[in-house]
């Protein structure tokens, strides 16, 4: 039996929640449970990776390099008329994956000012929530803004980014050299790894 670590239980939890946006979506509310699975995403990762390791330092360094328009990310810098009319992103030319992740988690999780608001959008003759808008800055606190952004993100990039996110936290995880040698890693924490309602 594998003594199961502290890692063990973040991959676990990481892909787990990759998992869920994985699943198909909630009946009514599918785009509250993206928000909801992917800030979680987000917020878990992007905390995780302010530590000073090896795994950190990975992940940081993949996001430094990533621009947000390409692969994973897929960020549209552009105004989308289909499915929805969604207004173009402002601000975030030429931003990598990195600068874009943390200004999305400060929106998210900065709670001086409603950062994150519902985007609705008239489907059928009714109006519909379809995603959010993301008002970003920088640095944000008493300081004043040096830069500031907005960017709106439906159902499908909510669950995209959440899951592009939680599986390259999940792969730094499983290729640390802690864990590389091991390849029964990921199986090992998801077969040891149980809930229970406490």
């Amino acid at each position: 039996m594998t003594q199961i670590t502290n890692e063990h239980v973040e991959w676990a939890v990481v892909d787990r929640l990759r998992q869920m946006l994985d699943e198909p979506p909630h009946q009514t509310f599918n785009v509250t449970q993206a928000y909801a699975l992917f800030t979680t995403i987000l917020c878990w990762v992007m905390q995780r990776i302010r530590r000073d390791d090896e795994i950190a330092r990975g992940v940081l360094k993949k996001l430094k390099e990533a621009p947000i328009e390409g692969d994973p990310w897929g960020v549209r810098l552009t105004a989308r008329l289909q499915p929805v009319r969604v207004p173009a992103p402002r601000g975030f030319e030429g931003r990598k994956a990195e600068r874009f992740l943390i200004n999305l988690r400060n929106a998210t999780a900065h709670g001086d000012a409603s950062k994150v608001v519902p985007f609705n959008e008239q489907i059928r003759g009714e109006r519909l929530l379809v995603g959010f808008t993301f008002k970003c800055d920088e640095p944000g606190g008493n300081r004043p803004k040096t830069w500031e952004g907005e960017i709106t993100l439906l159902e499908s990039d909510l669950r995209r980014i959440g899951r592009a996110l939680a599986k390259l936290y999940c792969d730094a995880l499983r290729g640390s050299e802690a864990h590389r040698r091991d390849s029964q890693f990921g199986s090992d924490a998801e077969r040891s790894v149980r809930e229970v309602a406490a």
